[in-house]
This record gives structure tokens, sequence and C-alpha cells, in this order.
């Protein structure tokens, strides 16, 4: 299950993920969002609070692409001094994210305080990319988009960045380096800083620039197939060595309900040891179906007119078989964890979840 969920490696990073910047706090308000119907009133109100105060609401567009997409990732930045430049230089690591995502939408997001050195009133705020060439030295800049603002204004500025982190994924495993961006107010002899942007800064704050990646990703039954070919490799292997191969005692035998019911089965990462890099949540409730669909079918069993009918034939012909014990109404789970020090996913599953079980 481990391997379905894209959760069985431990993810290469050098450092401890913070949790406490604006990347990561987006991702935090979307998967609380997400799972807003299991939470009371009273915590919902908090946290929309309190999501306010640090300007990390979700837009409306933001849930159109939430709602469309299994995976959202994002990526936050860090800052390149380059001593008395005007502009703010800002790289991301782009490295571990997997690839049989597909990119659908990314958007750049910075920051903006009032500025209080301008007389101006309107702004112009360009998004450069910086293009490594073997002919020129330190590289060039391709301007990517520019957009108006006022000197006054407090809030992000959304930059449409799909094509470039498009490209970087597609050499993500050719280019170790981190990728750069600069912002830059164009002719104007006024900073990045001074007109109000925030950069990054070593203590990570709610307002830090950070790249958020809208994706989508195959479905379980793909991963099916891929890891049982794997896992057909792996056996052939281990025939050669079966010979000092010791089997495990054999578990405890289950012992189902005479009846069909929801069972639970709950998923903790941490017996796992998977909860450093797994954020949220902690352990999750599966459940499965088991039991027998036994004549009479009570209204408990959730049993379909079909299922009915078929108990009614296996009294006549018992060679026939019974209905099964199967999961009729089923759930998504979503699972927040970190990819590297610089990347948060956040992928959702759906009919993961046995939310009611009944004779079919």
């Amino acid at each position: 299950m481990l391997d379905l969920l894209d959760l069985g490696n431990r993810p290469r990073r050098l450092a401890q993920p913070e949790l406490h910047n604006s990347a990561s706090k987006f991702l935090l308000e979307v998967y609380n969002e997400i799972n807003e119907e299991q939470e009371p009133q009273e915590v919902l109100h908090q946290r929309h609070k309190r999501s306010m105060e640090d300007d990390i609401l979700l837009t409306r567009a933001d849930r159109q692409e939430i709602a469309s997409s299994n995976s959202i990732l994002t990526f936050s930045s860090r800052n390149r001094d380059l001593g008395n430049e005007l502009d703010m230089h800002i790289t991301f690591n782009t490295n571990d994210v997997p690839m049989d995502l597909m990119l659908v939408q990314a958007m750049l997001r910075i920051y903006k305080q009032p500025s209080l050195q301008e007389q101006r009133q309107n702004l112009t705020i360009s998004v450069y990319k910086k293009i490594y060439s073997h002919n020129q030295d330190g590289g060039a800049y391709r301007i990517l988009q520019s957009l108006n603002t006022t000197v006054n204004y407090k809030g992000w500025l959304e930059f449409n960045l799909t094509q470039t982190l498009h490209t970087w994924l597609l050499h993500r495993g050719l280019q170790k380096q981190r990728h750069e961006l600069r912002i830059s107010l164009g002719d104007t002899k006024l900073g990045a800083l001074a007109a109000g942007l925030v950069p990054p800064q070593e203590l990570h704050t709610n307002l830090e620039p950070y790249i958020v990646g809208y994706f989508n990703g195959p479905e379980l039954l793909v991963k099916v197939q891929k890891l049982r070919f794997k896992r057909e490799l792996h056996k052939r292997k281990a025939t050669l060595a079966a010979s000092g191969y010791h089997h495990m005692p054999p578990p405890d035998y289950y012992k189902p309900p005479q009846s069909c019911e929801r069972l639970n089965f709950t998923v903790d990462f941490k017996e796992l040891q998977m909860h450093n890099w797994v954020i949220a949540p902690k352990k999750f409730e599966a459940y499965f179906c088991g039991g027998g669909c036994n004549f009479p079918l009570g209204t408990k069993m959730n049993a379909t007119n079909h299922a009915i009918v078929q108990t009614l034939m296996h009294l006549k012909q018992p060679h026939l078989p019974k209905p099964c014990c199967v999961p009729t109404v089923l759930g998504a789970i979503t699972i927040l964890r970190y990819l590297n020090e610089d990347i948060i996913d956040l992928t959702k599953y759906q009919k993961a979840v046995a939310k009611e079980c009944g004779c079919h």
C-alpha cells in the first residue's frame, strides 16, 4: 500500500524542512480546508481567522485548481544576495518531483508591503528567468511577465510560471543547480526591497516568495500495474536465494463477523517509521469490509436487488456463490508530506477509504 501511495521511499533531504514559511502554510491551509468537513465549527472559525491575519487566504482561482488537481506542490524560495543589486534574486529547487506528475498550472507569489520611499503612484514589477549559456559568463535573463501595481498596494502579487516550471521539471534529472528568478522594477532607481517586496529571510515568515504548482498524476490502478511488474522481478531474484530463507510465523488468524459490516483498519505512519516526512495525517482510518452475506439480508447490509436475488438462488443452487461484502461508499484521503527541504507535496487519493459496506 505504501508503494501505491508513493510513500515507501524516504525523501532525500539535507535539513529539516520548515513549516513556518508561506509555502508550507499555504498547503497546510489547503489541507485543512479539504478536511474541514470533519472538524467542529469553532475550530474552523479559529483557523479562518488565523489565515486572514497571516495573509494565506485561498482565492477562488485556488479552489478551482484544488478541485481539479490531485497533487499540489509548493516550492520555497531562497535569497541570492548580489551585494548592492537593486533587483531581488530568488532561487528554487525542483529536484525530487515525481516523474509521473503532469503540471497543469504554476503561479509565483510575491508579497508586497506599502512603499514609503516612492512618490509615484504606479509601479511595474517584472520577473526574469536566468538563462544559462556556455557563451555567456554568468548567464543572461529573459523576461517572463510584468505586472502593474501601486506603491500603496499590500498583498500577494501573482505571476504565471507554468511554462517556466514545466521547462525546469523537464531538465530536473540533468541540472542539479537551483533555478534563479530576478524580480525588477525596470528603469526606476527604486530597489525591490524599497518598493515593499518581501524577500526570503533566514528567519522564515508567512510572506516569503514561493511557487505553487497544480499537478495531475496517474490513478492507483496504473500504479498497481507498475508495482506488480516490479514485484515479479523481485520474486525472480528472490528464488535464487530461497534455500536459506526461513518463513516468518503466521499472523493471528482473521475471523470475519457473521454479517457484513465495516471493520476498523488504522494506518499509523509512526508505526511504519514514516512520521518524519509525512506531515499530516499522522494516522487515518482506511476501514475494510468483512463478514458474510447470508439469507435473509437485513437492511443494515445495504444489499442490492441483485444481491438479494443471488442469495435466493444460492439457497436453491448452493454451487452458485453468495454475494460479497464490499465497500458501497468510498471516501478520499489527503496526505501532506515532504519531498525535500524545499518542496512539500499534498496529494488527494480518491476512493481510498471505505465509508459504508454492503452486500453486492
